[in-house]
């Protein structure tokens, strides 16, 4: 396991982790903490439940350098149920809020942690990229999946590859994932702008040929989405959902795909341990599976056992 994401925990609990990753062939995919309880790796999709044990002051050490030891710099994104620490990574958080109505006005404690181990996969988006500039034309894409299954990491791939290739590319980073491990000085990148907000903002300034962005699902990304497109802009955007059926349920997705607002659709999922990516074009008024097949992914796909850390 990269030392660099151990640095966060107490000298001991690191290298217990450490050790019992090392005995699963060190890809983590994610590692779970929890206030009074064992801490879990996660690793090729399935939880390994360790022996190490947390203790409330073990797990507010690791609390606090996480958030370099400025809990009060990181108050609004706990809020919206994550911290993001120096090194580029999201740590999804749980706990007791306090509301006013439906709005979560702060979080008072904190009860578990969700480290999701983001990494760099260069060219399992090739196929992918095809689709996106077929004939030379930026075209817009829809990636979707279950959760965990590496959605993000495609979008990544995809943004340093189309940078690399001369076309103007603006990231939408609203959760500090998408950027990771980018070293392109040819991408726009918007950190932590509102999704709608970052697309309306990256069109109207950066004159983009591509906005890209991740997890698109309010009414407000799918009004961004169509005024990308009504632009003349190319828009590569993830969904959650494990079929087309799942797709069509969400209200903001549904509208995108009944505006023709993409012109592809990629399914990630897996067979067996290979990730697979199947496409959809619009034919005869429905989106067809367009190879009569699934592509699986050159490499093998996203990390171990073609477990994707992301997405």
């Amino acid at each position: 396991m990269d030392i660099k994401f151990l640095r966060y925990f107490p000298e001991s609990i690191a290298k217990s982790l450490q050790h019992t990753a090392a005995l699963y062939g060190d890809s983590v995919d994610e590692i779970r903490m929890y206030k009074t309880g064992k801490i879990v790796l996660v690793m090729c999709g399935k939880n390994v439940h360790t022996s190490v044990s947390c203790t409330e002051a073990i797990f507010r050490e690791t609390v606090g350098n996480l958030c370099g030891h400025s809990l009060y710099a990181h108050e609004e994104s706990i809020r919206q149920g994550y911290i993001f620490t120096q090194d580029g990574i999201r740590v999804g958080v749980a706990g007791q809020a306090v509301c006013r109505g439906d709005i979560v006005e702060r979080i008072t404690e904190l009860t578990s942690l969700c480290i999701r181990i983001p990494r760099r996969f260069p060219g399992t988006s090739d196929d992918i990229y095809s689709r996106a500039v077929s004939a030379g034309v930026p075209t817009s894409v829809l990636v979707f999946s279950s959760p965990g299954v590496g959605k993000t990491t495609a979008l990544r791939e995809l943004a340093d590859c189309l940078a690399k290739t001369a076309y103007r590319v603006a990231l939408v980073d609203t959760r500090y994932e998408l950027c990771y491990g980018l070293n392109n000085e040819y991408i726009d990148i918007f950190k932590g702008y509102p999704r709608s907000f970052g697309m309306e903002t990256a069109i109207r300034v950066m004159n983009p040929q591509f906005v890209i962005c991740d997890e698109i699902s309010t009414d407000a990304d799918a009004k961004a989405v169509l005024q990308c497109a009504s632009s003349g802009v190319a828009v590569i955007a993830s969904a959650h959902g494990g079929s087309l059926t799942d797709l069509r349920r969400q209200p903001a997705i549904k509208t995108l795909l009944e505006h023709d607002a993409f012109h592809t659709l990629v399914r990630l999922h897996r067979n067996g341990g290979q990730l697979v990516h199947t496409f959809y074009d619009k034919r005869e008024g429905d989106w067809r599976d367009a190879d009569n097949g699934s592509r699986a992914v050159a490499g093998g796909g996203y990390g171990c056992c073609d477990s994707a850390a992301e997405g």
